[in-house]
């Protein structure tokens, strides 16, 4: 019933609230190769909660782009608070140049908290080397 929905629309908030992450590369020295169609960045777990190594999407000068590979750094097997992903990115169809600055947007989903997944976007100006 409503009081249901009522709850579940509380979780959710609370789940978003808790889904945050950060740029940790230097947004003005972001490796890009051509060639092979890579785009490396790094970005930190700035939440409360875990989030999915394997559900990160990408968005370059707004077209979607394919997070060809992710891996946590030091070791780690879970994304926890803290803990860093270096992101390997193909934005297909887009020819970028060395100096060319940006747009690219992140967006990470949370492990499953409290039934719900929470989610967070953010948006940064990057320069390519």
């Amino acid at each position: 019933g409503l009081a249901n929905s009522v709850d579940t629309a509380q979780t959710e908030v609370e789940a978003d609230a808790k889904t945050m992450s950060a740029l940790t590369s230097d947004p003005m020295q972001v490796d890009w190769n051509q060639t092979s169609c890579n785009l490396t960045l790094f970005v930190q777990n700035t939440g409360q909660i875990e989030l999915n190594i394997d559900s990160v999407g990408a968005i370059i000068n707004g077209s979607a782009a394919t997070v060809n590979h992710s891996r946590l750094l030091g070791n780690q097997t879970l994304w926890n608070t803290g803990e860093v992903a270096e992101l390997n990115i193909c934005p297909r169809g887009i020819i970028m140049a060395s100096g060319q600055e940006i747009f690219i947007t992140i967006i990470v989903q949370s492990e499953s908290f409290k039934g719900v997944y929470g989610q967070h976007a953010f948006t940064e100006v990057i320069r390519l080397v």
